[in-house]
C-alpha cells in the first residue's frame, strides 16, 4: 500500500519531511496527589509528507489539533508516538543538545504577531538574535544580513532600531518572517500567521510567503481554518478533525470534489463571490466538537454525521487513497469514491 498523504509529484525526490502515526497526549491530573485520570488526545494518528517547494495546508475548527501537530512536528513539543523524519532523517527522539543543528532546518511564524516578539528588544535585535544563537556571521556581517532581511519583507533598515510596539500588525508579522528567515530554513510552519491581521493585510503577507516560496524553495505547513486563504497558497490540503486527518488531496481536488463530509460541510460555509458559478453540496453538521479527552469509538465524527451507521460508531476508517492521490478516511467510500454524497438513510 502507498504511504499516506505521498503526493504524485513527490513519488521519485525524497519528500522533506515525513510524518508517521504522529500522536500527541496531554495527560489529566486531578485529585489530592495529581494523578493522571485520562488524556487530552490532542494529535491522534497523523500522517502526512512535504516535498522541497510545496505547501501542504493543515485545516480544521478550532480545537482540532492543527497548532499542535504544527508544534510537534518541529519538536517544540515533544510526540507521544509516531516518527518525523527530515531530509529522510529520524528526529523524532533527538535531544536538545542534537536537535540544535536540526533548528536551523526547521522554523516557525506565529499567530500573534505582538506576544510572539519581545517587547524589550528592538525589531533588529529580534531577526538577529537566531544568527547570535547559531553562530551565523560575526559583528557587521549579523548586522548587514539583518538589513537584507528587513528589506526583503518589506520594511525599511531604519527600523531596526525601532521597538514591536512601534509597528502596525502587518509589519510585526514580517518582522517574525524574517527572524523565521534568518537561518536559512527549508521547512516553515506558519501557526495561522494572518488570522490576526486586517483582510487587506492578509493578502499582502500571503503574496509575500509565496514570493519568498519561489525565491529560496521553501516548504511550507500553513496552518489555518480559513479555507478560503488557505487556497490561495497551498499545493495540497489536509482537513483535520479531533486530531485525525480526514481527507487529504490537491487544493483544486479537495475544493471540487470534497469526498468526507466534514470537508463537504467545511467548504459550504466558505462564501464565494458567485455562488452560480460554484455550486457546492451541502451537508448538514450538528453539534459541537467533542471533547478531545473522551472522543468518541469509531469515526470521530460519528456523533455529528448525518451518514453515521452502526459501522462508523464501532469501526475506526483507515485513512485510504479511494482514488489517484486522494485520501479519505470515511467508511462512505469503502467500495469506490462518491461524488456527490449520497442522500443519507435512516439507521
Amino acid at each position: 500500500m502507498a504511504n499516506p498523504a505521498e503526493p504524485a509529484s513527490q513519488a521519485v525526490e525524497p519528500p522533506l519531511l515525513e510524518v508517521q502515526g504522529l500522536r500527541k497526549l496531554f495527560p489529566v491530573r486531578a485529585g489530592l496527589f495529581n494523578r493522571v485520570v485520562g488524556n487530552v488526545f490532542a494529535v491522534d494518528g497523523v500522517s502526512f509528507q512535504i516535498g522541497r517547494g510545496e505547501t501542504l495546508g493543515l485545516v480544521g475548527e478550532s480545537g482540532c489539533g492543527k497548532s499542535t501537530a504544527g508544534k510537534t512536528v518541529l519538536k517544540l513539543l515533544e510526540p507521544s508516538d509516531g516518527t518525523i523524519k527530515l531530509r529522510g532523517r529520524d528526529i523524532t527522539h533527538l535531544d536538545k543538545l542534537h536537535m540544535r543543528p536540526v533548528r536551523r532546518e526547521m522554523q516557525i511564524i506565529y499567530q500573534d504577531p505582538y506576544s510572539s516578539l519581545n517587547p524589550r528588544m528592538t525589531a533588529g535585535e529580534i531577526v538577529k538574535e537566531p544568527l547570535t544563537i547559531h553562530q551565523i556571521g560575526i559583528g557587521r556581517e549579523r548586522d548587514e544580513r539583518v538589513a537584507a532581511l528587513f528589506e526583503r519583507v518589506g520594511l525599511q533598515p531604519r527600523q531596526m532600531k525601532s521597538y514591536p510596539h512601534e509597528f502596525s500588525g502587518g509589519q510585526r508579522q514580517r518582522i517574525g518572517i524574517a527572524r523565521a528567515l534568518a537561518v536559512g530554513p527549508s521547512l516553515i510552519v506558519g501557526d495561522e500567521p494572518v488570522s490576526a491581521l486586517d483582510v487587506s493585510i492578509q493578502a499582502q503577507v500571503i503574496n509575500l510567503l509565496t514570493d519568498l516560496q519561489d525565491e529560496y524553495n521553501l516548504s511550507y505547513l500553513f496552518i489555518a481554518h480559513d479555507l478560503a486563504v488557505v487556497e490561495h497558497i497551498s499545493h495540497r490540503i489536509a482537513v483535520m478533525y479531533l486530531g485525525r486527518i480526514v481527507e487529504m488531496a490537491r487544493t483544486d481536488i479537495v475544493f471540487e470534489r470534497p469526498l468526507h463530509p466534514y470537508s463537504v460541510a467545511l467548504l459550504a460555509a466558505v462564501p464565494v463571490p458567485d455562488p452560480s458559478a460554484r455550486r457546492r453540496q451541502r451537508v448538514l453538521v450538528s453539534g459541537d466538537v467533542p471533547s478531545p479527552v473522551s472522543p468518541p469509538s469509531g469515526c470521530h465524527f460519528h456523533t455529528r454525521c448525518i451518514y453515521a451507521t452502526g459501522r462508523c460508531r464501532g469501526e475506526v476508517p483507515a485513512l485510504r487513497e479511494v482514488e489517484s492521490g486522494h485520501w479519505v478516511r470515511c467508511h462512505l467510500h469503502d467500495d469506490g469514491p462518491q461524488f456527490p454524497l449520497p442522500l443519507p438513510t435512516s439507521t
